[in-house]
């Protein structure tokens, strides 16, 4: 190529890039919306992950039958009536050092750590309890139900971008809330837990223990991410002398008191 062609070509470049350049700084004090508004998307799309569930995260209640699903109910069986009639505070397990349980645990007034890889889901309370969801195995071992553990046996699933846990082989001491519903090692749940937002999601319960409950029942906590940079243990003493541990404290308290059985 002539010598005066590659340098026209140069011209014609420089000139192209200075008429771009002067459009450019005409327009740099008025502010591009659609870039703004695209780029803002952009980047909430990036930050909110609907299958991230790592963080610290606290959704309490002390009472399940306040957080029902519309239309739903605890219909107790017979003996779960008599042993809620029965039912001592003072023997929640919580107040003579025992572990919470998967239900009560995750809906105490601590918060809680979810840790998450690809094969596991992690739950840390600040009770110094654990849970630990399975993401890789598709059944729960033959014999788990000889051997249950404070915490249950949880296996995890994704549904699209919802995340299901099945919880079976729980130990019968825990209670599913503070209000004084107890269960027995029939106990089976099923757990959603559903992102709304970055820092928020749904924990959807359905509870199934034909022992004390004669049909299912569903609640709902919403959950909400803590700005906490680390979990501080709560360890229980087991010679702590507040009087709710000491003395009888009957009758179980709850906002909807649970359907008894037709006499």
């Amino acid at each position: 190529m002539p010598y005066e062609s590659r340098g026209f070509g140069r011209g014609l470049f420089v000139a192209l890039w200075s008429v771009a350049a002067l459009g450019t700084a005409a327009c740099a004090g008025q502010p591009d919306t659609n870039a703004s508004a695209t780029g803002a998307a952009d980047t909430a799309a990036a930050a909110f992950d609907p299958r991230d569930f790592n963080g610290i995260w606290q959704g309490a209640t002390q009472d399940l039958t306040a957080n029902l699903l519309p239309g739903e109910e605890i219909v107790l069986t017979e003996y779960g009536a008599q042993r809620y009639r029965a039912v001592d505070h003072a023997k929640f397990p919580g107040n003579i050092c025992l572990p919470y349980g998967p239900n009560r645990g995750m809906a105490a007034t601590n918060p809680y750590m979810v840790v998450q890889t690809a094969d596991t889901i992690a739950v840390l309370t600040e009770h110094i309890d654990y849970r630990v969801f399975y993401m890789n195995e598709k059944t729960h071992p033959e014999d788990i139900l000889e051997y249950p553990e404070w915490m249950g046996h949880s296996i995890g699933r994704w549904e699209g971008d919802t995340l299901v846990v099945d919880t079976v082989a729980i130990r019968p001491e825990s209670w599913l809330d503070r209000g004084g519903l107890e269960h027995s090692d029939k106990l089976h749940l099923i757990e959603r837990f559903q992102k709304t937002s970055k820092d928020a999601f749904t924990w959807t319960v359905t509870v199934e223990d034909p022992v004390f409950f004669a049909k299912p029942f569903t609640y709902r906590l919403n959950v909400e991410r803590l700005d906490f940079p680390r979990l501080i243990p709560d360890r229980c003493d087991d010679n702590e002398v507040d009087a709710e541990h000491m003395l009888p404290t009957p009758g179980a308290i709850h906002k909807v008191p649970p359907t008894m059985p037709r006499s």
